[in-house]
């Protein structure tokens, strides 16, 4: 059981996520932008060219995705925040209090041996 406890790919990618934000939502600006421009072109030339409007309906699809992506996509700290809340449960906790308080205790009973085995010593 030597898996790590958080994934690299989950660190590595939570440090990428923010750059990756921030393209999506400069690069979903101008491809709205240009959207709209073509689908004004595309509505007042419809009857001459279905080609011109099947472009623009994949320009727009396009442009609401990346929008969507830059809206949507977590930011680094709600990504380590989601996986704190996924991992960290009530059976998670008391399993681990349970396991310090074992810790705990075999500690003082090796204080106690040690101590005792000063006082022997010392007689």
């Amino acid at each position: 059981m030597n898996e790590p406890i958080i994934s690299p790919w989950l660190i590595y990618w939570a440090g990428r996520i923010d750059f990756i934000q921030a393209i999506c939502c400069i690069v979903g600006l101008f491809v709205t932008i240009y959207a709209m421009f073509v689908a004004l072109a595309a509505m007042t030339d419809i009857n001459e060219d279905k080609e011109a409007a099947k472009a623009a309906k994949i320009i727009v699809c396009t442009a609401l995705v990346l929008d969507m992506l830059g809206v949507f996509l977590p930011t680094e700290k709600e990504i380590y925040a989601m996986y704190a809340a996924k991992h960290i449960t009530p059976a998670s906790l008391k399993a681990t209090g349970e396991f310090a308080d074992k810790a705990v205790d075999k500690l003082i009973e090796k204080i106690v041996k040690a101590s005792k085995a000063m006082k022997e010593e010392k007689q």
